[in-house]
């Protein structure tokens, strides 16, 4: 990538993009997607014998669910509230709303 000459992880960045267009692609056509976080990288490179200079960005549940749900599971379990949107979004620079 040519990026990577000023900016190392821009292939980290490129293929975090892609994930949100196919995530994108496949909601439009009724398919779910789910984004595994709760593994651990070393075991699961291990699992699925990766070369050491290989880095597992996304590990991604894809097909069809029975229903898309009004809010995200981890929120409705209890397990994480969702931030609100004031927090997470600035203007200009860091902490200017």
């Amino acid at each position: 990538m040519l990026g990577r000459n000023s900016i190392v992880d821009t292939d980290l960045f490129s293929t975090c993009l892609a994930v949100q267009n196919l995530w994108l692609a496949a909601r439009a056509e009724g398919i779910g997607v789910g984004w595994v976080s709760i593994l651990d990288q070393e075991q699961l490179s291990a699992a699925l014998n990766l070369p050491e200079h290989v880095y597992p960005l996304a590990y991604l549940c894809l097909g069809y669910v029975s229903e898309f749900l009004d809010q995200p599971e981890l929120e409705a379990k209890g397990w994480r509230d969702r931030l609100p949107l004031s927090e997470l979004v600035h203007g200009d620079r860091w902490g200017s709303r």
